[in-house]
């Protein structure tokens, strides 16, 4: 029995270190897969959501469209309007239904754009977790190896090595108090990488809004029509950022308890009919100093997700030093039971009589 014992301690020696290698490879992934499967189905319910509105964007526009054309191209209206002498009433309505179906064009685009990146981002999300799952097969593979390599040698109640049964409860406890540890930290490094996507959508928002600043300058200086164009332009881009960011925001709330919300942003749009009508250096002074408004109302929104991106990696930087301690103290208890194991095949292989002499 004692060389069979022996044999088997031989056998599994190398093929205990290599497997215990692979499972310290991929311990992190069954965490890491559970916190990527939920950025996943929330990604999905963001592009339901995102798709019902492009929807609904879609018909609002198609109606303004209907209106602003029949204003646009109707002669007999026009002749109407003239015949009563009410010509200024009929191009104040055309230019409102022209408004109208500008403002339904911007926002079509603007939730197209939004649904464009949500759909990217659920695109890599699924990449990540089909990586992520092959980790956790093969971990999950290893470690029924390992259980059959043990098994073979441990097979049996052991109740005379007291030793071993207790470090093994040791071992798992703080392998379970790594995943643990491991899921919070998966969970925080995803709040800093969907955050730091919204700060990068911050700091466009802002140069939208330094353009639409330059725009509104020119047109203070007799820009025209073109210019009152770029400048709204440039201001429904700036919306489109800080909406962006808002919802990168709520995804990561639900990755980290400890994200909180942006302040409010207020992008004023100014007022179509305004520029077309009573168009004036007064008007786009008033409206320069609202745009300047706007300008600090998306300033404080970015200063306060730089302050979220901060908060967020000290947070990942306190829980990668648990873990290193953690991992530290997992790897000690898993080398304490293979030595235990070790001793207990010395034990039973030294309690083990020679075989008789033959001469």
């Amino acid at each position: 029995m004692a060389d069979q014992v022996r044999a088997k301690i031989t056998a599994a020696a190398a093929k205990n270190k290599e497997l215990l290698a692979i499972l310290q490879q991929t311990d992190h992934a069954i965490p890491s897969l559970e916190q990527q499967r939920r950025l996943v189905k929330d990604l999905e319910g963001e592009v339901r959501a995102s798709d019902a509105r492009v929807a609904a964007v879609d018909r609002k526009r198609k109606k303004e469209y209907h209106e602003h054309e029949k204003y646009r191209d109707s002669v007999l209206k026009r002749f109407a309007y003239k015949a009563t002498g009410k010509r200024e009433k009929f191009e104040q309505r055309a230019a409102k239904e022209e408004q109208e179906y500008f403002e339904a064009l911007q926002e079509e685009h603007r939730e197209t754009e939004i649904n464009k990146d949500v759909k990217i981002q659920l695109q890599e999300a699924r990449r990540v977790a089909a990586d992520l799952e092959r980790d956790v097969a093969r971990h999950n593979d290893v470690q029924k190896q390992l259980d059959e390599l043990y098994g073979r040698i441990f097979g049996g109640p052991t109740p005379g090595y007291p030793e071993e049964d207790e470090q093994e409860r040791e071992a798992n406890a703080r392998t379970q108090a790594y995943q643990a540890t491991k899921g919070k930290s998966e969970a925080e490094r995803q709040a800093l990488k969907i955050l730091g996507e919204g700060q990068l959508r911050m700091k466009r928002a802002l140069g939208f809004m330094e353009e639409a600043l330059m725009h509104s300058r020119r047109d203070m200086f007799g820009g025209g029509t073109f210019t009152d164009m770029m400048e709204r332009n440039a201001l429904s881009q700036a919306e489109r950022e800080v909406m962006s960011a808002n919802m990168l925001v709520m995804q990561a709330q639900r990755m980290s308890p400890r994200v909180t919300n942006l302040p409010q942003v207020n992008i004023d749009q100014g007022n179509l009919m305004m520029d077309v009508f009573f168009d004036n250096i007064f008007t786009d002074m008033a409206f320069h100093d609202k745009i300047k408004a706007s300008r600090e109302s998306v300033l404080r929104a970015a200063m306060a997700m730089d302050g979220q991106v901060a908060a967020a990696r000290q947070r990942v930087a306190q829980f990668e030093g648990q873990l290193r301690v953690e991992e530290q103290s997992m790897r000690e208890a898993r080398e304490k039971l293979q030595k235990v194991r070790e001793r207990v095949f010395e034990t039973v292989a030294a309690s083990t009589p020679p075989p008789a002499y033959e001469p």
